[in-house]
């Protein structure tokens, strides 16, 4: 067995809105995915494997918006967002609008790891694959399909006809239909300063088929930067939100650049959320602004950092686990119902591995 590695994990099932009597459950998943990730370290598994493995358990549950019990699209079918970067090497993989793969995620590692491989005649090897095209990798490589309908859960049936008869109706077109946008992800630090980052996705409600969200768009789901490549410090993020707003503000590579260039992360990442994202004018149209992350900034050489959170939805719910500690944290983070769209929450800790 390779020599155990300390580290924290952090994971979150989304920016959006939390149901109050759905909030334990929440918490204890996020605390399974936790444990599972930091178990990974402790058998000498490097950080890019504890955020994929953190993000299955997450896509396996019905309470998040990512593989099994995602949102399904307008046609009423599940398609999949999913991404990872790796810090260290500075790679990317990533699939979209997939259907039938139990665990999305599991697929963007493998492109994400390929990338240092050579194929013939000069080839390019894919980071990013969509549709069929991902499925059909994904399965010539061993990833686990399964029929179309073992992905649906009762859960996201339910809305899906309930949401749908509301459209068929157009009972009031301007009414927004859901706050349920929760993409999930997870992200990682070990002790060397090595990061990784991963996002899922099922995407938003009724979406429009072939529809690819933030999860998996380069700088917008994640962002995953060593302190070995870059000396300073090394950081990862994994957003969540409407995927729209979060692709036309980057907003994954725009918190991990404020927050390295910062001396004050919680400071730098409330200026983010406001300047870049809520006030962007790329989004100048597009009414409240809905979007959340995760941050990591974490110094080597000082062998601390800052694990930071923040969203602009009704609510955001964390967890996170050092290889040092036995029990897994969890928060519950809200926003007041006139703030929602308009305002960031801001918080964070200080952790040492």
């Amino acid at each position: 067995m390779d020599s155990p590695v300390n580290g924290l994990v952090a994971v979150h099932v989304g920016a959006g809105k939390h149901s109050l009597i759905l909030k334990q459950k929440y918490q204890k998943l996020c605390g399974l995915a936790c444990r599972k990730a930091t178990g990974i370290l402790k058998a000498g598994g490097n950080v890019l494997d504890a955020v994929v493995e953190a993000t299955i358990i997450l896509e396996d549950s019905p309470l998040t918006n990512a593989g099994y019990g995602s949102n399904l699209t307008f046609d009423g079918k599940v398609e999949c967002d999913a991404s990872v970067m790796n810090g260290l090497t500075l790679q990317f993989g990533a699939v979209g609008a997939v259907g039938c793969l139990k665990n999305p995620i599991a697929t963007a590692k493998l492109l994400c790891n390929q990338q240092s491989n050579n194929i013939s005649f000069g080839r390019v090897l894919p980071s990013f694959l969509v549709g069929d095209g991902a499925l059909i990798w994904g399965k010539e490589r061993g990833l686990e399909a399964v029929p179309a309908a073992e992905l649906i859960s009762v859960k996201a049936l339910k809305i899906y006809k309930y949401y749908k008869r509301k459209v068929l109706n157009a009972e009031n077109i301007h009414r927004q239909i859901s706050t349920k946008m929760d993409t999930i992800g997870a992200i990682c630090v070990d002790a060397a300063g090595n990061v990784a980052s991963a996002c899922s996705s099922g995407g938003i409600i009724l979406k429009h088929p072939g529809r690819v969200g933030q999860a998996a768009v380069w700088g917008c789901g994640v962002w995953a930067r060593n302190g070995k490549v870059y000396p300073d410090c090394s950081v990862a993020t994994s957003t969540s939100g409407c995927g729209e707003h979060l692709i036309s503000t980057t907003l994954a590579r725009s918190i991990a650049e404020g927050i390295s260039s910062s001396n004050c992360p919680t400071t730098a990442l409330h200026s983010i959320m406001k300047t870049d994202f809520i006030e962007s004018p790329f989004l100048t149209f597009s009414g409240p602004k809905l979007g959340g992350a995760i941050a990591i900034k974490y110094s080597p050489q000082e062998g601390s950092g800052d694990l930071l959170w923040s969203h602009t939805t009704e609510s955001m719910i964390i967890g996170y686990m050092s290889t040092k500690e036995a029990k897994s944290k969890s928060r519950r983070s809200v926003l007041t119902t006139p703030e929602v769209g308009r305002k960031a929450v801001v918080e964070g800790i200080g952790f040492r591995i």
